[in-house]
């Protein structure tokens, strides 16, 4: 790569012209020269004087405009690279968009076109950068906030000397529901992390279908107190079937599912999970009774930081969840949809190949 480089090196540090443009155009001009320059050594010496001028002026103005043509196409050919350079360095002042052509494809064309990816990706990386110190900033400050007052009320039940029993197991859910929110929240930013590196892989065992249902309801169990859930499990399977999938993933995609239908289901509602098949593959579906899925959304939901709602208590999303159930869904070799109605709550079908 230095070798290559060696001449541009050499060239580059004359001190006039300074710029690269420049530069090519002397390299041109010499170039177009030295045939003038030969003739005119040839004509000194092997024609007479009188003869000498006239080829020479002829020769001259030839040149002259040889060397304007010349020079005038090679500016042309450079605008590749002015204009690369001129949406590098207004994107790094600006931050706008260049819209550089990208259907080129010799060495100048590619240079465009990368040039305009490589802004676009680093463009969507500011803008994740920002969504996700906005996001950790005001995500954190709720659950950690919820803790901290939690205690603080069990630190004043105890120094008061009159432990109202009723009122500590209140504060210890609310601390525990926070503490799990926070959890799932760093787990959502783990996953995103995860993904953009490349470094999300599964490994499948085969797990049994009451074994899901139990985790799922430990993992839930305060939030349908809170709201006065009753969730409903089903399974269709012959007792004792398993699922061959990867447990963790798998867990992840129904917590995120049972997280979204708790979020907008308004109080005393039910949530119905059930686990079927049919010849190829494993069925799974999260039906609730919530508010539905605006019809304006029903396109970006599965983007990851999709506009998110509040829930029906003013929970408040990452935009990460049902993103998360996609990836995984996808990773599996898996199918998901939903359907859904405002006012009459959403179904989501997840359809998982079995091995």
């Amino acid at each position: 790569m230095d070798n290559k480089l060696s001449f541009y090196r050499l060239i580059n540090n004359l001190k006039w012209p300074k710029g690269y443009t420049g530069k090519i155009f002397l390299i041109a001009f010499i170039g177009t020269h030295i045939p003038l320059i030969g003739l005119f050594i040839f004509l000194t010496f092997y024609f007479p004087i009188d003869e000498r001028a006239e080829i020479l002026i002829a020769l001259l103005i030839a040149t002259v405009v040889g060397a304007s043509v010349t020079l005038y196409f090679i500016f042309r050919l450079l605008a590749p690279i002015l204009m690369t350079n001129k949406a590098v360095i207004k994107y790094n002042s600006e931050k706008e968009l260049p819209n550089l052509p990208t259907g080129f494809t010799d060495e100048a064309g590619m240079l465009m076109a990368n040039t305009q990816e490589c802004i676009e990706e680093l463009d969507e990386l500011l803008v994740l950068k920002n969504r996700l110190i906005g996001m950790v900033s005001h995500d954190s400050k709720t659950p950690i906030g919820s803790i901290k007052i939690a205690n603080g009320l069990i630190r004043e039940e105890i120094e008061s000397g009159s432990l109202n029993e009723e009122d500590i197991l209140k504060y210890l859910e609310l601390i525990e529901t926070s503490a799990n929110t926070h959890a799932e929240f760093l787990d959502n930013m783990l996953t995103l992390a995860r993904f953009d590196d490349g470094k999300i892989h599964i490994n499948k065992t085969d797990i049994p279908v009451e074994e899901i249902f139990e985790k799922l309801n430990k993992n839930h169990r305060v939030y349908f107190k809170l709201k006065n859930i009753d969730f409903i499990t089903k399974s269709e399977l012959e007792k004792g079937e398993t699922i061959n999938a990867d447990q963790e993933k798998l867990v992840s995609i129904l917590n995120n599912l049972i997280q979204n239908s708790i979020k907008f289901s308004k109080d005393n509602a039910d949530i119905e999970l059930t686990i079927s098949k049919d010849s190829k593959n494993h069925i799974i579906h999260v039906k609730d009774q919530g508010i539905g899925i605006p019809k304006e959304r029903k396109k970006t939901i599965f983007e990851a930081f999709s506009d998110s709602s509040n829930g029906t208590k003013s929970e408040v999303g990452s935009g990460l969840g049902l993103w998360i159930v996609k990836v995984f869904t996808n990773l599996h070799n898996g199918t998901v949809f939903f359907e859904s109605e405002e006012g009459k709550g959403t179904s989501f079908t997840i359809s998982l190949p079995i091995s």
